[in-house]
């Protein structure tokens, strides 16, 4: 075996095959499938795209979640690293979102792609991540074209416009997936996926062999099945039609399962693991800091939420700081809320989940329907292992920690409030955060928020 195969053999079983902008199905399993029609060696094609696709969350340093660092708390750096990884734009954080738009294929997203490809050909075989990274700024252009949102949270906290970087309400908006998912966008896939062809048919030859890309006429009839298939079936189907079995990609996707039920499992992140469900966060006070402990510690293996509404739910006549923009924290509701975020099949529901108005009769019922099927929900053993692990930025060093607490002080006539925020393994691309107040000498879950992050 060569020396460069054995690196590369390496870099691929240490890295895994996904870690979660488009979704996997565009920067893992379609870039993959370029790389291959480009003419690239299949351990080749697979670790750039590794290297894409880690971009969402598949490594420590692309783990920025937008309520930490632009809501409940302020990270500059945070926010800084997710414009440039997923909104590249002319202006970085912070700046007024109309500063900071993104142009599709745009001077700032292509400018990194244009630099991976001048790499020495003989480094080309040792930069491949690189590429795969640059490649998703690249891509990430066209999903998440236009003014970036500004996520809501709730009284006691807000989302500083300046930092925060959501889904543009052109394209669904902060709570929607609508961006990611490329049946909506047929028009502006095919161009990301040309454009994404041409750099990768730039690349320096790896290792001294000489490729043979196809045309990318004579490639681009095969594109009009992914572009059509709205489902995880469908996807799977386009891939087993192009030779390409191992579909493990698809399983974290916001899309709905579809025709059969994905039985796939959640693949193998770059991450440390978390070594307890018990948050250590430093400078969180003790009471507040036992009752979400307790409550996520709950929440990750429940099976009866009436019961773990009732022990860690509201009483709705004290709730003071009720934001009408934001969902009512009826106890009916909440238990429709804390089910549907432990859903496996979150393409399903995902539209439930992210409603920023009280689920209605109808909406719950889906849920129950849902949460009824056998395996519904995600399980995770450890149940640490339930959790992507947060690292917050400020003064001292903070161990790894399975959610992040933030505090706000009482307002006149207003209880304390506390936020939450959490990134859940099984849905790679939502960042969630679990309100509560403190009522009667007693925390109190009271809402939960989501925006789609990544």
């Amino acid at each position: 075996m060569t020396r460069f195969r054995l690196c590369l053999l390496v870099c691929l079983l240490a890295t895994g095959t996904e870690v979660a902008a488009f979704e996997s199905d565009v920067h893992f399993g379609l870039t993959r499938w370029l790389a291959l029609k480009a003419g690239f060696d299949p351990a080749v094609a697979t670790t750039i795209a590794i290297g894409d696709n880690r971009v969402d969350s598949g490594d420590m340093q692309f783990v920025d979640v937008v309520y930490m660092y632009a809501c409940v708390g302020k990270d500059d750096v945070g926010a800084r690293r997710a414009g440039e990884h997923h909104y590249p734009s002319t202006m970085p954080a912070p700046a007024a979102p109309d500063a900071r738009a993104v142009v599709p294929g745009g001077d700032p997203a292509k400018r990194a792609a244009q630099g991976a490809v001048k790499v020495p050909p003989d480094q080309a075989a040792y930069r491949l991540y690189k590429l795969g990274e640059a490649l998703h700024t690249f891509q990430d252009s066209w999903s998440h074209q236009g003014v970036p949102d500004t996520p809501g949270l709730g009284s006691g906290f807000s989302c500083d416009a300046s930092r925060a970087w959501g889904h543009p309400k052109s394209r669904g908006g902060w709570s929607s997936h609508r961006a990611d998912q490329t049946h909506f966008w047929p028009g502006e896939t095919v161009a990301m996926a040309k454009a994404t062809y041409e750099i990768l048919t730039q690349y320096p030859s790896v290792a001294g062999i000489k490729r043979t890309p196809r045309t990318w006429e004579e490639i681009r009839p095969a594109l009009d099945g992914f572009l059509r298939a709205a489902t995880k079936s469908e996807k799977q189907a386009w891939f087993a039609a192009q030779g390409i079995d191992d579909v493990d990609f698809l399983a974290a996707t916001s899309l709905k399962d579809g025709a059969k039920r994905f039985e796939r499992p959640l693949p193998e992140r770059n991450l440390p693991p978390l070594t307890s469900i018990v948050s250590r966060q430093h400078a969180v006070q003790a009471d507040v800091l036992d009752f979400y402990n307790r409550f996520f510690a709950r929440w990750v293996s429940a099976t009866d939420f009436e019961a773990l509404v009732a022990e860690f739910g509201p009483d709705v006549h004290e709730v003071k700081t009720r934001d009408a923009s934001l969902p009512a924290a009826g106890k009916a509701d909440l238990v429709a809320r804390l089910k549907v975020w432990r859903l496996r099949d979150h393409g399903r529901v995902a539209d439930i989940a992210h409603s920023l108005q009280p689920l209605t009769a109808r909406e719950r019922a889906l849920v129950d329907a849902a949460a009824k099927e056998p395996n519904a929900y995600a399980r995770s053993d450890p149940p640490a292992a339930a959790f992507f692990p947060l690292l917050p930025r400020g003064e001292g060093a903070s161990p790894l920690l399975p959610f992040f607490i933030g505090t706000a002080a009482a307002g006149a006539g207003k209880n304390p409030t506390a936020a939450a925020v959490t990134k859940f393994r099984h849905l790679p691309y939502d960042a969630v955060v679990v309100m509560a107040e403190k009522t009667g000498g007693r925390w109190r879950i009271v809402s939960i928020v989501a925006a789609v992050d990544h």
